[in-house]
Order: structure tokens, then sequence, then C-alpha cells
């Protein structure tokens, strides 16, 4: 994300999405009631032509709603001044891709979405994580948002009947998919986990390969989804994925989890937040995206605990952190000290 001008005096901020990851932020960003102006294109008869052609109008909507969907930003809502075709008023939908221009104008802007934003702009971390042992293997892409696995590979190799010969094959398949996303993606870092001591021997196959300087090993349970999961939580996989927002998220979820376990400082729940916010005891506000858009009560509970010094954290429903949010309500709060509820 490049952020191209803010005026903030005006609510006016000015974005280019680099990628699919930033028109998505923006999909959370862009509320019902805001103002964004963009391209869009038409079909339009000139004259008595009987063919339409398509022209390209720069569009100011107010915004109905904004969905991330087929690869693309659609915004819609109704135009805000007269165009030569199009009438104000009119219903119209702007479809943004990776290197569109677009302003986005709020009567205010919350600090979270600024945050959001302001993430969007450092530059993500590309990473490859590989969880597997001598039978299966999951080959699985880092997203801002999330992972998504690109690859699922299987062994032949029986529990009970173990053969070197055979696990090396195996370890020369996940070799050889790993340098083929490699040449395609060039990640910065290459992530080894896998059960008992097969991410050291996988390490060992690969030291004299130029791709050896991007590999780091971690340990995970087993060889599924919830494992990489489990890797993104890693504490010695925590300068790794230093930006990465699907570690943040999990780990912020996480510390949820254990205070709650704990009967330590924590509150759930939209009731129990609220009261916690009401008493400006709230440190750290988690909600899911889901619970965000085009909330008002939402939106009013985290202005104010942001109002009282508190951060407040925008969690992904689509990944592990988000579904595990959803199953507290959706929104979650760790506390600089307790409070009583009723």
């Amino acid at each position: 994300m490049k952020i191209l001008k803010k005026e903030l005096k005006y609510g006016k901020v000015v974005v280019q999405a680099q990628n699919l990851d930033d028109l998505w932020c923006l999909s959370q960003v862009v509320l019902k009631g805001d103002t964004v102006i963009g391209k869009t294109t038409r079909k339009v008869r000139l004259g008595s032509a009987e063919e339409a052609v398509k022209k390209t109008y720069t569009l100011s909507l107010a915004a109905e709603n904004a969905e991330f969907k087929d690869q693309s930003l659609r915004i819609r809502g109704t135009t805000t001044e007269q165009h030569e075709d199009i009438p104000k008023g009119a219903h119209h939908t702007i479809t943004a891709e990776p290197g569109e221009v677009l302003t986005v104008i709020k009567a205010r802007w919350q600090k979270y979405q600024l945050d959001r934003l302001q993430q969007a702009t450092q530059e993500q971390l590309k990473a490859l994580i590989v969880v597997f042992d001598r039978e299966s293997c999951l080959l699985a892409r880092l997203k801002s948002r999330g992972y998504e696995v690109v690859a699922e590979l299987k062994g032949k190799v029986r529990k009970k009947d173990y053969a070197a010969t055979t696990v090396t094959n195996f370890y020369k398949e996940i070799i050889a998919a790993i340098k083929e996303y490699d040449e395609r993606n060039n990640p910065d870092r290459i992530i080894l986990a896998s059960p008992a001591f097969w991410k050291e021997e996988l390490a060992n196959e690969l030291k004299n390969s130029p791709i050896s300087k991007k590999v780091a090993i971690a340990t995970c349970s087993s060889v599924s989804e919830n494992a990489i999961d489990e890797v993104l939580k890693r504490p010695e996989m925590e300068t790794v994925f230093a930006n990465a927002m699907a570690s943040k998220e999990l780990r912020l979820v996480d510390e949820v989890m254990t205070a709650i376990a704990k009967d330590d400082k924590v509150a759930y729940g939209k009731k129990e937040v609220g009261e916690a916010i009401d008493a400006a005891a709230v440190e750290k506000l988690l909600v899911t995206d889901v619970n965000v858009y085009n909330n008002p009560e939402t939106e009013a509970l985290m202005r104010k605990a942001e109002d009282c010094g508190g951060k407040v954290f925008i969690i992904n429903s689509e990944n592990a952190a988000g579904q595990k949010l959803d199953a507290l309500g959706g929104m979650a709060a760790i506390l600089r000290y307790k409070v009583q509820t009723f």
C-alpha cells in the first residue's frame, strides 16, 4: 500500500493499492457513509451510434458497502456529484484492482483505521511454511490476512515399515516443490517445521543449496493446517514473523485465551467488553472484522476504547485467530484491571 496523501483536517486519505492484500485491507477500512473517489468504466452510446463504447470516469460515491471479491475491491454507492453521463444520486460501483488509486474521505478517521493503512504500507514478509513428516507435507504461503496452502504432498512410507531410501525419495519430492516455489515466488524465508527430527534432516539435505540461507526450522505436533497456526505462534518464530499480521493476530487471541484460563484481567462478549470500556479499563480491544463493518454500536465502542487510551485490533475472521474470537462473541479485551460485571 502506498499512502499518497493524507489530509486528516479534511478527512481525506489518498492511497494506491499495490496487491490483493491491500485491497482486502481497504475493504475493512471503507465504511457506509464514507466518500470514495476512484475511476470506473461504463458503456455509453455516442450520438446515434448503435454500439456502446466504454468510457472511463472518475466518480465520487457515497459508499453503501465495500466487498473484496473475485480478486478485486467493489465499492457500491450513490454518486455525490453530477457527471455528464451519470446523474447525481445514481447507483454505481467502483471496482478497484491492484495499482488503482482511491481517495477515501471520512467524517472522522479512527486510530485503528489509520494504523491498519500504515501497517499495509510496511513491506510484508514473503514466507513459505513447510510442515511435514515422512508421510505427508503441506506447503503454505504466508499472507497478511492469513495463509494459503499451495501444495500438498503424500509420501509412501508405512509407519511399521520404515525405509530410509523411501524417506529420502520423499525428501527429494519436498525439496523439488520448495525449489519450484522459490524460483517462481522468491520468498524471503522458508520455514521447515515437523515433529521429531525430520526438519533437521531436511535442512541438512538443503545445506548445499543457495536457498539454505533462507531456511529456518520450527517444531510442530502434526502435519495439518492446525500445525501451520502452531508454527506462526512458536516463540522462536517471533523474530521471523515480526511483520506478519497473521502471526500477530494469533498471539493476541492466545493472550486472551490464556487470560480466560487463568481468570485474569480479561473480558469477552459485547456486554462484558462494553462494561470494561465504560470503566476505562481496556488496554487491548480485539474485534473480528465481520463485527465491525457497518455496525455503528461496535464502532462506537471502538472509538470510546481508543479515547480512553486502549489499542484496537481488527482480527480477520477467516483465519484461526478470528474463528476463536468469534466463538467468544467476536469481541474480547485485555484489561488494565479487573472490572466487576453485572
